[in-house]
């Protein structure tokens, strides 16, 4: 099998919903088009910014459909996070996304598992798909280094995100994972470090939402072009000190309003955000925004 899915940056969808919380595929689309036009490499369907866990199986199916539809006619990549509450249906998910014609598949780790169990279902899910395989290290993760090494070495295992807030355990990734493993890096505040470290790819919330200056950084990281892929990661890292300050769901989703976008994309109105909260927040960060927003025209810095 030859690789497609080797790095470069890819966009984890948000996926809309509407007052019930039920998947809206326009806007979805609307979403994926909105990043088209930035040097990006592919899309990431339901991880965690999709809130794939909080989606239906159909809906999710609905939404691979949607992506492959309007992506891979631009060459752009498709990787499909199929963990969900069981391997039956994370299993069923996988085949589906297969048929529809997605690039690879990727995994959270299943809730309720031994390691052995985990293990099994990891070693599975290629077999199921047929696909490239990128596993999924949730900051939430508590497998050791030693078991990653256990599961990156499986057969038609390709990759490994890595959202873990600590670095130094990424870098133990990138210097464990076997030859031919893809490491993408999860975790946006440090996203230049990761691929200077080695990472191949990044994966991370804020390319849903400034896909050209992430797309950026990652690309002078990749140069060696540090002065400006710091100049930008600096840019990113102050705007996530302002939205932590305000609450990161919430502060994303006034961000995707404020870019005339659908900004219902957090379930159990976990977004919501009322006009005094878009004030203050806009008024701290829209500098920040506006500066991101400037590197999709490349004058950012």
């Amino acid at each position: 099998m030859t690789a497609r899915i080797s790095g470069g940056v890819l966009v984890p969808l948000c996926s809309p919903c509407d007052g019930e919380d039920r998947f809206q595929v326009l806007p979805y689309q609307e979403g994926l088009r909105a990043c088209l036009d930035a040097p990006i490499d592919g899309f990431y369907v339901c991880g965690g910014t999709g809130e794939g866990s909080r989606m239906g199986t159909g809906e999710r199916m609905q939404a691979c459909e949607a992506a492959v539809e309007l992506a891979r006619p631009a060459g752009k990549q498709v990787l499909v996070q199929v963990g969900a509450g069981d391997s039956e249906t994370s299993l069923l998910l996988a085949r589906r996304a297969a048929e529809a014609g997605a690039d690879g598949v990727s995994t959270v780790p299943l809730p309720g598992l031994s390691w052995e169990e985990q293990l099994a279902y990891y070693a599975e899910l290629p077999q199921a798909s047929g696909l490239e395989t990128v596993l999924y290290y949730t900051p939430g993760c508590t497998a050791t280094l030693e078991q990653m090494k256990q599961a990156l070495a499986l057969p038609g295992i390709t990759g490994i995100k890595s959202s873990t807030n600590d670095f130094f355990f990424t870098m133990q990734l990138l210097d464990a994972r076997p030859e031919g493993v893809v490491l993408f890096n999860g975790k946006d505040e440090y996203l230049a470090p990761a691929v200077l470290q080695g990472a191949e790819g990044g994966i991370g919330m804020w390319a849903a939402a400034f896909p050209g200056a992430y797309a950026s950084i990652y690309r002078h990281a990749a140069a060696g072009e540090l002065t400006e892929a710091f100049a930008l990661q600096t840019v990113l890292n102050r705007l996530c000190c302002v939205v932590f300050r305000y609450g990161l769901l919430p502060a994303f989703s006034a961000i995707l309003e404020h870019q005339g976008r659908w900004s219902r994309v957090f379930r159990q109105s976990a977004g919501e955000f009322d006009e005094a909260f878009r004030t203050a927040f806009l008024r701290d960060a829209l500098p920040l925004i506006q500066r991101l927003e400037a590197a999709r025209k490349g004058d950012a810095q």
